[in-house]
């Protein structure tokens, strides 16, 4: 266990008295529900729900569950904190609807600004950006959902396709993995007909190392955590991080100075994109040069006691809760103007 040596944030009693949290997540439960088992196709996403509506519940949280946007546009009574776990819904650009809508409610909710929030999704920017900030990125190409494909890339084989925008690694198989331009066409014609943009890197050969950051006046880094997978050059699939299928293990990452150049290139990304409330910055480290390359930063990471977030807060000597609880408070003092409109609203239709 690594100890960190500073506290995590508490609410305060009157956050905790007129917090009034609308709980956004595809399968949020009803209070007293059972705690429900695996999913035949979102496997853990159930669970997962359900564990971090009650980690609220048990903070003393009032919470109302809603399980689509529909709901959340047609709101009969306004909450004055939105927690959502819904990242994606069938059309596009639907990662950033939650934040841009709740701007509009002037209501505050988890995780980042409607611009952080689409930086954050589309990778190809990202790794602008990480070019720009001197952070390594392996080299790239942009498939586009229309028109045609992309010549050969330029740098060699094999190659890894995944969608440009999203994340949980939503559209990686064994497949996302080609080493023949034939192949690679073929991958990008079946997301072009999903009407999905695509990337094209070189594929690293190596493990994933993963940084979780809390917000806060300083951001906190958890630690490091090293993901292997034992699939084919150690790629993590949609299915894997659903727990549907095994194959991946987790260990910490020392401290030392590959832990140090991790801390380094994470905190020099938090201090470009600056407003959020948590997020995860995911790399590649090269098994013969130790080289390190980023591939992704993810506001809106899990937050479930299976993820790594958890896994390096439990390291640190947090709990689920003490975490939540955090970012909640972080959450509620980054949009402080926002906070104060609403829970005076509350406050005052309370009183009539």
């Amino acid at each position: 266990m690594t100890r960190l040596s500073r506290d995590l944030l508490k609410l305060t009693p009157l956050q905790r008295e007129r917090l009034d949290v609308l709980f956004l997540a595809q399968y949020a439960p009803e209070p007293g529900a059972p705690r429900p088992g695996m999913h035949p196709e979102h496997g853990v996403l159930p669970r997962y729900n359900h564990e971090l509506f009650h980690t609220l519940t048990e903070l003393g949280l009032r919470c109302s569950p809603c399980r689509a946007l529909e709901e959340l546009v047609h709101l009969r009574s306004e909450p004055n904190y939105v927690f959502t776990l819904l990242n994606r819904a069938p059309f596009r650009s639907s990662e950033v609807f939650t934040s841009a809508f709740c701007e509009w409610l002037e209501v505050p909710y988890l995780g980042a600004p409607p611009n952080i929030r689409a930086l954050a999704e589309d990778k190809h920017l990202t790794k602008l950006m990480a070019r720009a900030l001197g952070i390594p990125t392996a080299p790239w190409l942009v498939s586009p959902v229309e028109g045609p494909l992309p010549a050969a890339p330029d740098f060699p084989g094999p190659w890894f396709v995944k969608p440009r925008f999203g994340a949980a690694s939503v559209g990686i198989s064994e497949e996302s993995i080609q080493d023949t331009e034939a192949g690679l066409h073929a991958r990008l014609r079946y997301f072009q007909n999903l009407g999905q943009a695509c990337l094209v890197e070189a594929l690293i050969p190596g493990v994933d190392l993963t940084v979780p950051v809390l917000g806060g006046p300083e951001p906190l880094v958890l630690g490091v955590a090293e993901e292997t997978s034992a699939l084919p050059h150690g790629i993590v699939t949609h299915r894997q991080k659903r727990l549907l299928d095994g194959g991946r293990e987790r260990r910490l990452v020392s401290p030392g100075p590959l832990e140090a150049r991790l801390r380094e290139h994470a905190l020099k990304l938090c201090a470009a994109v600056m407003e959020f409330d948590y997020l995860r910055v995911d790399f590649r480290l090269h098994r013969d040069t130790g080289e390190l390359f980023l591939l992704e930063f993810n506001i809106g990471c899990n937050l479930g006691s299976h993820a790594a977030v958890m896994f390096l807060a439990r390291q640190a000597g947090f709990s689920q809760a003490d975490v939540i609880e955090h970012i909640v408070r972080h959450s509620l003092d980054r949009q402080h103007r926002l906070w104060n409109r609403a829970s005076f609203r509350t406050a005052r239709e309370a009183e009539r």
